[in-house]
């Protein structure tokens, strides 16, 4: 039987494109399969603190499969652009907030007696301000309120804010994600919460402990 040219080059056609599917399917892991893989520490962290995520903390929500976050950037005290890269060997506590919200006022110095406490080459509390307006304002707030432990980062921008609420993470300030060494997301919380309080200390001391095995 006589094979005409064309059918010929279709045949050739939908055999390569079989065979690259098939090297797409055996070539590796999908992306989120990828980034699961990327977080299985994170995942035992996240199994171990499940349980502690109560009272004073009781709205950080446990990742049930934790997934890296991207790699934000803003600024340090002197203006440099850091990243979450730099806290790369540390569980952070990565909190987003501003001046303008009330709530984020009232934490700040929770946060600052839990850095204060806890703070430590295994664990740091990272807060990037995103005024967009006046940046003298957070450092003149953290100096009346006695802030001291607490770095001063600041995203004038505030594209980390956006960024998380694209993302369908931040539905409005302040936002909390406690994070292990790798960058992977362990928990996530919309609101204030008792950051120097028993439960929040335990969370943490947990966090950091599940981390390190």
């Amino acid at each position: 039987m006589k094979i005409s040219a064309a059918f010929s080059r279709r045949l050739a056609t939908l055999m390569m494109a079989t065979a690259g599917a098939g090297f797409l399917y055996a070539g590796g892991p999908s992306g989120k399969e990828a980034r699961a893989a990327d977080c299985a520490g994170a995942a035992r962290v996240a199994e171990a603190v499940k349980d502690l995520a109560k009272g004073e903390v009781a709205a950080m929500n446990i990742s049930k499969a934790p997934e890296k976050l991207p790699d934000y950037a803003f600024n340090d005290p002197d203006g440099k652009q850091v990243s979450l890269a730099a806290f790369r060997g540390k569980t952070v506590l990565l909190n987003v907030w501003a001046t303008w919200c009330v709530p984020c006022r009232a934490e700040m110095p929770e946060l600052d007696k839990l850095q204060g406490e806890l703070g430590s080459d295994k664990f740091q509390v990272v807060v990037v301000n995103i005024d967009t307006s006046r940046p003298e304002r957070p450092k003149k707030f953290f100096e009346e309120t006695g802030v001291k432990a607490l770095t001063l980062h600041a995203d004038p921008k505030a594209n980390i804010f956006y960024e998380l609420k694209q993302s369908g993470k931040a539905l409005g300030l302040p936002v909390t994600m406690l994070l292990d060494p790798e960058g992977c997301q362990i928990g996530l919380m919309n609101g204030p919460a008792a950051w120097h309080s028993a439960d929040a200390k335990a969370l943490v001391t947990k966090a950091v402990e599940a981390a390190g095995r």
